[in-house]
């Protein structure tokens, strides 16, 4: 089930979505629930838990759309935002809030579709786990909370957003577990999520957290193809 909140204060647009999702979703072997929001304010009140696709308006009245998906981001970290909006001036704002999908006002079937199934793949991927097992306890692991994965023979450290583990397993079995195109084995010892790369420099991958992740002199292009590839993939 895809969860889907339209956030537009014009009539004929907030028509003109629910009319584009509902064709959508007719050709997909998926279920969802559309939510219509008048105000920032009202959306903020009433939505549901577990949103997955939030498309919002800039140029909401009171609560503008940039300021509603701030409210958003304090609670909800995973749910995709794509921004509705006739001023593409916004967009570098956008990052704040990690919206990287920008529709302009009317919107085209044809963009909104590619959008949202970009956004179905990306709740995919963060809703996918593995199960390791540390000092005897087996413990459930989001991949999206993962940042990156280290190696010494066969002693396996992951590191998450808010924790590190110790696990005995080797580099290969973990990757074909993960088994996900976000991951890249930028070094024989390390495997980085590219969704958790700032930037890279010179044979180093620094991560959102500051920490540095060493990349390999003969995989660094490719890092960094891979890295910009995904920039690309989410601002299209």
């Amino acid at each position: 089930m895809i969860k889907i909140a339209i956030c537009e204060d014009e009539k004929e647009q907030q028509d003109l979505l629910k009319t584009h999702i509902n064709q959508i979703f007719k050709d997909l072997p998926i279920n969802y629930s559309l939510y219509i929001f008048n105000s920032g304010e009202e959306l903020l009140k009433n939505y549901p838990k577990n949103i997955d696709i939030f498309l919002i308006d800039i140029q909401l009245n009171e609560i503008n759309g940039m300021d509603t998906a701030r409210k958003i981001r304090e609670t909800d970290n995973k749910a995709e935002i794509i921004f509705i909006t006739s001023l593409i001036e916004y967009a570098l704002e956008g990052y704040e809030v990690r919206a990287y999908r920008y529709l302009i006002k009317p919107v085209k079937y044809d963009n909104l579709k590619t959008h949202i199934l970009n956004c179905i793949k990306e709740i995919d991927i963060k809703n996918r786990h593995i199960i390791i097992k540390e000092q005897g306890n087996r413990i459930k692991l989001d991949i999206s909370e993962i940042t990156y994965i280290e190696v010494q023979k066969e002693n396996i450290t992951i590191h998450t957003l808010n924790k590190t583990y110790e696990t005995k397993c080797t580099m290969n079995n973990i990757e074909k577990e993960i088994n996900c195109i976000r991951f890249y084995r930028c070094h024989k010892s390390f495997l980085v999520n590219l969704e958790h790369i700032k930037s890279i420099k010179q044979y180093i991958a620094v991560l959102e957290n500051g920490e540095e992740v060493p990349i390999s002199r003969y995989r660094f292009k490719d890092t960094k193809d891979r890295f910009f590839d995904l920039i690309e993939d989410k601002l299209c």
